[in-house]
């Protein structure tokens, strides 16, 4: 059986592609990793980038959106696998917010990133 559909069954949230851009800080520390955001939801988001990040480990990331003010949230990173025939990791987060405003932020992004992807499909 495919690991991946198994782990979709398990997701409690819809998850949403885009291709946005996130800086990385690893809790406790000053470097940052720049990385590609693939799909979010409610509850995680998936990156990729030219690094792996250590299982179970929180970080903190932050969001670009264009003219906006960034999008920051914390996340514990799930799992980090090198891609096949790529130079590239993908790694999956598990949202930590730490406050109330950082739950609000993160469910205004996802929904602005549904609303956007539901004007491309009806045009």
């Amino acid at each position: 059986m495919n690991m991946e559909h198994n782990l979709s069954d398990r997701r409690k949230h819809a998850r949403f592609e885009l291709m946005d851009y996130a800086i990385i800080t690893k809790d406790g520390e000053t470097n940052t990793t720049r990385s590609v955001i693939v799909d979010i939801s409610l509850g995680g988001l998936q990156v990729r980038s030219k690094v792996p990040f250590e299982d179970g480990a929180k970080y903190k990331l932050e969001i670009g959106r264009g003219n906006a003010t960034p999008v920051s949230i914390h996340a514990e990173s799930l799992h980090s696998k090198a891609i096949e025939e790529s130079d590239l990791y993908s790694t999956g987060f598990r949202l930590t917010p730490t406050t109330a405003l950082e739950r609000i932020e993160w469910v205004e992004y996802v929904h602005c990133v549904f609303k956007a992807q539901g004007e491309m499909l009806t045009g």
